[in-house]
């Protein structure tokens, strides 16, 4: 997903492909709006910043459960599956989605690689009301510079916001996350886990047998379960399927998406394959949960 398709109005500009921005600062969503954001599932090609100012959001980031409160900001990196789940009747919270390559990060490419690698497992930071207040003036800047239609240099001016942000976000990393203060597996065993959920993201859309991923992961099939089981709580074959069955509910939620599309993208051998494995793990048929309301 990469919002492209997204109509401009009061609460939302962009720049196709490259950046886009949506908000409920100056009122309500549109339902469509709405239903888009909230209720589907997806895989997101952009790099996505959400600065909550008020209220909460509930969401689902690569199956994991979080909430993004008052004074938050939360990172989603390209590739995540994303959902939001709910927010409270007083969120105020602006939406910022960025194609990677719009940002340039070769000043300090170490500090870009290290951020992204934090920020997978802790994706929302807390920021000082000062901090915030910043953040919320760039982004009303860089969306009053998009409003302007006959302004002529909207990517050279966004750019240069965006960059703001990547500084003070690497500066107040840099603070926080010595590096003796990182995280660590703490020991082969979640390691492992974080290995195979990364394979896994990688891999869901061509291979859902645990024996691929152990053999990318140099352990037996039996051990690998055992582990991840052992870890999370729940099988290999179970992160696989909800994978999978996440992004089928994504891409049957788009309009435009035949059942057979969708079967083709997520590399099912037929229709018929897809149609009993998804109705298997969500009790309905692709054609009738693309039907739900």
């Amino acid at each position: 997903m990469n919002f492209s398709h997204f109509p401009e109005d009061e609460n939302s500009a962009q720049i196709p492909g490259k950046l886009f921005l949506i908000d409920n600062f100056n009122g309500p969503l549109s339902y469509t709006e709405r239903e888009e954001i909230m209720t589907v599932p997806v895989q997101v090609t952009m790099a996505i910043i959400i600065f909550c100012r008020h209220g909460y959001i509930n969401m689902k980031m690569n199956l994991q459960d979080y909430t993004v409160n008052q004074g938050d900001c939360c990172a989603i990196l390209p590739g995540s599956l994303f959902q939001i789940i709910s927010v409270s009747d007083d969120v105020e919270c602006g939406l910022m989605a960025v194609n990677p390559d719009f940002i340039d990060f070769s000043m300090d490419v170490k500090m870009g690689l290290e951020f992204a690698r934090i920020s997978k497992n802790n994706p929302i930071r807390h920021l000082d009301y000062s901090s915030m207040q910043e953040a919320m003036s760039i982004y009303q800047s860089v969306k009053h510079k998009l409003f302007q239609k006959d302004y002529q240099y909207k990517e050279e001016v966004a750019r240069n916001y965006l960059n703001i942000l990547r500084c003070n976000a690497f500066q107040s990393f840099a603070a926080d996350y010595k590096v003796e203060n990182i995280p660590v597996a703490s020991n082969r065993k979640e390691e492992l886990f974080s290995l195979f959920i990364a394979k896994v993201q990688d891999f869901y859309k061509e291979e859902r047998n645990v024996t691929f991923y152990a053999d990318k992961l140099c352990v037996t099939p039996k051990y690998l379960s055992s582990v991840i089981h052992e870890v999370s709580g729940k099988y290999a074959t179970d992160w696989i399927t909800d994978y999978v069955i996440l992004e089928a509910k994504g891409l049957l939620r788009v309009e435009n998406r035949s059942v057979k599309d969708v079967c083709n993208t997520l590399n099912f051998p037929n229709q018929s394959f897809f149609a009993k494995y998804f109705k298997q793990h969500t009790g309905y048929t692709p054609k009738e949960y693309k039907s739900l309301k």
